[in-house]
């Protein structure tokens, strides 16, 4: 089989197998979720992501708007479940809020279980379709497609690029600066998992210090960096090490802010919706409930800046190809 459509394939069964076995189960949304349909979509959307850009356009966009569809509402209900949780045994949490919160995950749950069916997901029909557009891919070369991923890759980091040249590094909002701006840069790191074997990382003869700030024992030492190279390919998309880790490096941090930043909001959200407050009346009653250890929103969106600032001055994700 091509390697390129394998890739797809190696997702695909998984995604099959699941929605398989959530069919006898009295809320599949909410199994989905708690069997990690989210990875494999994930993925599923970073390759057609990708591959739209480098061939059969039409096809793949399709692909990547329906793995997008699923993904997100995978994203809303890990939204609430998470929060849901984690408020659970927190007595200084009005029983309102929690149970509004609860709602909301079901909300998010039936959205999905309805998305499932309407779209033919459980049923298999989309799955056949997808595996159709594959079938007929016209898929590429090893080595013309090597070049042409490296070209991608230079065209989502200048993208980036100008991003965050667009911003000035000024956050204002968790959501609309620092959430995207982590998944514009999270994507270069779920390709080098989707592309299965496809991507080598090159170590450095020597680590710049400037880099070493971002060696952490957390991040060498984490499973999603230790990437192994197909033995089928005689062609790789070559990845500075350190560089790749560096990322890795931005990509968890910028999550824990915005993590931070979206307790905030959801209490603040919770708040309004049931005691009817103001924003700033909201924002007040949700820090006094979160406590001392909980930053301000105003301090995590600095601490965002200070970190993408550096980060990016210090030109690493400009060098992270080896061409």
């Amino acid at each position: 089989m091509n390697s390129s459509k394998q890739r797809f394939n190696i997702q695909i069964k998984k995604i099959k197998t699941l929605l398989h076995n959530a069919n006898s189960q009295e809320n599949p949304a909410l199994w989905l979720y708690l069997n990690d349909l989210r990875t494999p979509f994930f993925m599923i959307e970073g390759l057609s992501k990708m591959y739209a850009e480098l061939h059969n356009k039409k096809d793949f966009k399709k692909i990547k708007e329906q793995s997008k569809q699923i993904e997100d509402a995978l994203g809303a209900v890990d939204y609430y479940i998470a929060f849901q949780k984690e408020f659970a045994s927190n007595t200084t949490i009005p029983s309102l809020v929690k149970d509004y919160i609860a709602k909301k995950s079901k909300e998010k749950l039936n959205i999905l279980n309805k998305l499932l069916i309407n779209e033919n997901w459980l049923n298999g029909k989309r799955i056949d379709k997808i595996q159709k557009r594959l079938k007929k891919a016209d898929w590429l070369k090893e080595e013309k497609e090597i070049k042409a991923m490296q070209k991608y890759y230079q065209d989502e980091i200048t993208d980036i690029i100008y991003f965050t040249k667009k911003t000035t590094f000024t956050f204002d909002n968790v959501e609309e600066d620092v959430h995207e701006l982590r998944r514009k840069l999270r994507w270069l790191s779920i390709y080098p998992q989707a592309l299965n074997g496809v991507v080598e990382l090159f170590a450095n003869k020597t680590t710049d210090e400037v880099i070493k700030k971002y060696l952490t024992e957390e991040i060498t030492t984490s499973p999603f960096n230790q990437l192994i190279t197909s033995k089928e390919l005689t062609h790789f998309l070559s990845i500075n090490k350190n560089n790749f880790l560096a990322l890795s490096w931005m990509i968890a941090e910028l999550g824990k802010i915005k993590d931070s930043g979206l307790r905030i909001k959801v209490l603040e959200d919770a708040l309004q919706a049931t005691e009817f407050l103001k924003n700033e009346e909201a924002e007040t009653k949700t820090m006094q409930l979160l406590g001392k250890t909980q930053p301000s929103s105003k301090s995590l969106l600095q601490e965002a800046s200070t970190i993408s600032k550096t980060y990016f001055s210090e030109k690493l994700l400009t060098n992270l190809i080896n061409q």
